[in-house]
């Protein structure tokens, strides 16, 4: 007898361990889905950079959408205080089926453009909050906008920089690369370089590139020269509006991404003015294609709170003394021959 209540519980166990099991049958869970109302408006990167030749005086941006069956317009906010751009529209246009916006026209004021310097413009759309749950991009973007030329320093050879300031003027020099604007003044029916109309050339953050300075500045020697490549003349804001272009370019007060520190631990950048540049004597009047120009420019440094220009020295501990010093700086310039016609 208490055999066969001992084979009965064994029995019993496997039936009680199935019903235990039916507490584990597969489900099936529906992915989330995106309310019907999102849209999902999106700028495709959140930094975009914009450069525009001298002659341009807009540029165009757009918008993406996740969810584009009808037409719909979103509003779009600068969130930076700064009213130098203008926007075309308020709101992005949506057309039906269409997954990029009209484009919207953003405008500046041309009076005060300064040539290569960075201006930014920071746009919003849906409050900076993504509405889809499958968009895509950034709901936040920053445009920075630069005017400048083309430059390419493959057409010119680099050249040997003889400078006071570097203790290079009656030496070897150092090696710097020339640059010319390729799309300085152009003219469409002729093949480039043409060169019997102006040319553009620079020796670009001039410290940096002589070695004097490990961060590029704003010191930029930047000038003109006629077709026979002579009379050199710094590129500044009257040459440009003589050309009825509207940017602001100057020659003084030119960053060179070097400092210096005096007393009290003050320190101030080492800025430099451009005063003068000619061809030398050799070469003015020989019927070549290699130019030499010297340049003449003050450096000093700059208090800028005080409007003041000091004296450099050697000491770091020095008293600052008013004034500034002058040095000169000569280099060639290797043009290209025109093409035969």
């Amino acid at each position: 007898m208490k055999l066969n209540k001992f084979f009965f519980g064994l029995l019993m166990t496997p039936a009680v361990m199935m019903v235990g099991c039916s507490d584990y049958e597969d489900t099936e869970v529906a992915s989330p889905e995106a309310d019907a109302d999102a849209i999902g408006a999106y700028f495709e990167s959140s930094a975009v950079s914009e450069q525009l030749s001298p002659g341009q005086t807009s540029f165009k941006i757009v918008l993406n959408r996740a969810s584009f069956s009808e037409a719909v317009n979103v509003p779009v906010k600068a969130t930076d205080p700064d009213n130098f751009f203008s926007l075309s529209d308020n709101q992005f246009v949506f057309d039906a089926e269409k997954q990029v916006s009209s484009p919207i026209t953003v405008t500046f004021n041309q009076s005060v453009v300064e040539l290569q310097k960075t201006y930014s413009l920071k746009l919003q759309v849906a409050d900076g909050v993504k509405d889809h749950l499958y968009g895509a991009g950034y709901t936040d973007a920053t445009y920075s906008m630069v005017i400048d030329y083309a430059w390419k320093s493959d057409s010119l050879a680099s050249t040997m920089v003889k400078d006071e300031y570097a203790g290079t003027f009656d030496k070897e020099g150092a090696l710097a690369a020339v640059e010319i604007a390729k799309d300085f003044e152009v003219d469409e029916e002729k093949p480039s370089p043409d060169y019997t109309k102006n040319s553009l050339v620079r020796i670009s953050s001039f410290f940096a590139t002589i070695g004097k300075s490990k961060a590029a500045g704003e010191d930029h020697i930047q000038f003109v020269v006629d077709k026979d490549h002579k009379n050199p003349q710094f590129l500044a804001t009257d040459y440009l509006a003589n050309n009825e272009i509207s940017l602001k370019v100057n020659t003084t007060k030119l960053a060179t991404g070097m400092t210096q520190k005096f007393a009290e631990e003050k320190e101030y950048p080492i800025c430099m003015d451009l005063v003068g540049i000619n061809v030398e004597a050799a070469t003015a009047e020989a019927k070549t294609d290699n130019v030499t120009y010297q340049v003449t420019y003050e450096l000093y440094a700059f208090d800028e709170k005080a409007d003041k220009k000091y004296l450099l020295s050697t000491e770091d501990d020095t008293v600052p003394v008013e004034g500034n010093t002058q040095y000169k700086a000569k280099f060639e310039v290797k043009f290209v021959k025109a093409s035969a016609e």
